[in-house]
């Protein structure tokens, strides 16, 4: 059953009606985020419209081949602008140290997939069964009839590949499929793309990759795996938080492991946890207990603490959830 959140004509009448757009995601972005956004800011400037992408950290750097990644920006005022559009991002203060500025603009659109959505802004388009915020994207450009070009193809499809883990995940969907189809026989090249996306790294990412494996910890039932990345980590090693992206997958993928978690030192004493579940357990639930969010198989949230306290108390309440 689809549970679409929101009206899907007002937001394209604003799109329609407004000049100028502020567009952001949420904080150390990713396929589906950068992709969303990317591709409606480019489709808004062929209509002849400004548009302009904040965000709060850099694209990642094996995004940067995307077309408008090179026109993303860090600082900005809001109040220039008629609409800020939000995707893929349950909150605002996901949004980081540029939520202030969204407020600014009259009018927020908050386009999203994620179920902790709490329909932000004056207009909201927010499904939590479409596999990625791109799928999104792709409806409201499809309502206002736009002929989809290559650029915004490609930022199209990487959203989708990306969020549904190169359709491994159960989220991918048939309109996955389709718009993916679609965005190939529009021009995309599926293996250019994956080249990118997946094979393009640096032998400093790969040697942070060993540092953090070495962390790994599974628990005694095997059933919870996790890794670790201190501050000092990545200053070793030259790399950004980006350079983390997909670290999660490798704890995952031990048999037996349902639920796989990432801790991140982050400035101020806290850290950022991450979750990702086989199936079983929802762990976007979890996440909601410190208050975090995002879907049943993936979700994060910012944990204050020392390390060792801030996993007793996430590990005790995922131990109760696996229980």
């Amino acid at each position: 059953m689809v549970r679409m959140r929101g009206d899907l004509s007002a937001v394209c009448r604003v799109l329609r009606e407004k000049e100028r757009f502020l567009i952001a995601c949420h904080e150390n972005p990713e396929g589906d985020a950068i992709g969303s956004e990317l591709a409606l800011a480019l489709a808004l400037r062929k209509m002849g419209k400004t548009a302009t992408v904040l965000n709060a950290d850099p694209v990642p750097a094996n995004l940067l081949f995307l077309p408008g990644a090179d026109t993303v920006v860090f600082a900005e005022d809001g109040s220039k602008y008629d609409v800020a559009v939000v995707v893929d991002c349950g909150s605002p203060e996901r949004t980081g140290r540029i939520a202030q500025e969204l407020l600014k603009c009259p009018v927020l659109i908050n386009i999203d997939h994620h179920r902790t959505n709490g329909d932000l802004g004056e207009l909201s388009l927010v499904d939590p069964d479409a596999a990625a915020t791109g799928l999104l994207v792709h409806r409201v450009l499809s309502a206002m009839k736009y002929e989809v070009d290559l650029d915004v193809a490609t930022n199209l499809y990487v959203a989708v590949l990306t969020d549904t883990g190169s359709f491994h995940y159960g989220s991918s969907s048939p309109e996955a499929f389709e718009v993916a189809g679609e965005m190939v026989r529009r021009g995309v090249d599926p293996w250019a793309v994956a080249e990118q996306v997946y094979e393009t790294q640096s032998v400093h990412r790969l040697r942070l990759l060993g540092r953090v494996l070495d962390s790994l910890d599974v628990s005694s039932d095997g059933r919870v795996a996790c890794i670790t990345t201190m501050r000092e980590d990545l200053r070793e090693f030259g790399s950004g938080k980006d350079a983390l992206e997909g670290f999660i997958n490798y704890p995952r993928s031990i048999v037996g492991v349902e639920v796989a978690v990432s801790f991140r030192e982050e400035e101020g004493g806290v850290f950022r946890v991450s979750f990702r579940s086989k199936g079983r357990v929802d762990v976007s639930a979890v996440a909601a207990r410190f208050g975090g969010g995002g879907h049943h198989n993936a979700a994060g949230c910012t944990v204050p603490g020392t390390l060792a306290e801030v996993k007793k108390r996430v590990l005790e309440t995922l131990a109760a959830a696996l229980s």
